[in-house]
């Protein structure tokens, strides 16, 4: 736990610059979509001009590639907060960010493990419903109950695998192959150090959640954003709900100067925990050491 402070430390303006990419493509994207529904009616009765409905298919289609984007920036930073953990203290011009064979396998990794629980967690659901269906036929006190236990099992289940699948990228990363065997095999017998880590880790970061949170709400009735809103006339488009130009860039300028720094300490908490914890189980070499580096 105490890794990503010094990732964060050494490498304040790398930590900054993974924000600012994924906050630059949010609200870059987040313009794209009040651009395209500026001109939407909400006035009763009106009825939207008729190349608005091209213009909303346009922008489905517009929006799927902004997905794939966001999942693309966030496997090249999550690969760069690996980097950056396994090299603290040594520089970089480009603040650890590639796109190259590391990225690809991480991306592979990645959508395995996502695939591969949410399937697994769909088929726990359903049994879980097939089971307490048939408990509620006999007895509906204990169908109750059997519910909240398989919930709770079902919470605790996920949270342990997550725990033992938490090496399988670090490894990747480390191994220069997909090490779905050999990151499985590093969480053996560190099933409640990695389950304990990952619970501080979680906790660590709701805090950070909530922090940034209440200061944006702050920032934002202080800017004035809110401030027209429920006053005045009616608005008849989805445009006029939009606040002043200036109130806007300056929301924009505190989330990508601010706001980017904490993003980027937030994907570093999220990370480095854990490449630490599976260099130490790979080679027993602290992760800070200045021998770890790789070439």
């Amino acid at each position: 736990m105490v890794t990503p402070s010094r990732v964060i430390r050494r490498h304040p303006l790398a930590v900054f610059a993974w924000g600012f990419v994924i906050m630059a493509f949010s609200l870059g994207a987040v313009g794209l979509m009040f651009g395209a529904l500026a001109d939407f009616p909400l006035a009763d009765g009106a009825e939207p001009p008729p190349e608005m409905f091209g213009q909303l298919m346009a922008f489905q289609g517009v929006s799927m590639l902004l997905n794939v984007g966001q999942m693309f920036l966030a496997v090249v930073i999550w690969a760069a907060t690996m980097r950056a953990t396994l090299r603290i203290g040594q520089p970089d011009r480009f603040f650890f960010l590639r796109v190259g064979m590391d990225e690809l396998r991480l991306a592979v990794v990645g959508l395995a493990l996502f695939f591969g629980a949410y399937v697994a967690v769909i088929i726990l659901v359903m049994l879980g419903f097939a089971l307490g269906f048939t408990l509620w036929q006999i007895n509906e006190p204990a169908a109750v109950i059997a519910g909240v236990v398989m919930t709770l099992a079902l919470i605790v289940a996920v949270a342990v695998a997550m725990a033992r699948l938490s090496l399988i990228a670090p490894a990747t990363m480390m191994l220069k192959r997909f090490a779905f065997v050999e990151g499985w095999t590093l969480g053996k017998r560190q099933t409640l150090p990695l389950l304990a880590l990952l619970v501080c880790t979680w906790l660590v970061y709701m805090a950070l959640y909530f922090v940034a949170a209440f200061v944006i709400i702050v920032v934002l009735f202080a800017s004035g954003v809110f401030a027209g809103f429920g006053q005045g006339a009616a608005p008849e488009t989805f445009g006029d709900l939009f606040p002043t130009t200036g109130s806007v860039w300056a929301v924009v300028a505190l989330l990508l100067i601010l706001g980017s720094f904490v993003y980027g300490v937030v994907l570093t908490l999220l990370s480095a925990p854990f490449v630490s914890a599976c260099r130490q189980l790979l080679d027993g070499a602290p992760s800070d050491s200045p021998q770890d580096g790789l070439p």
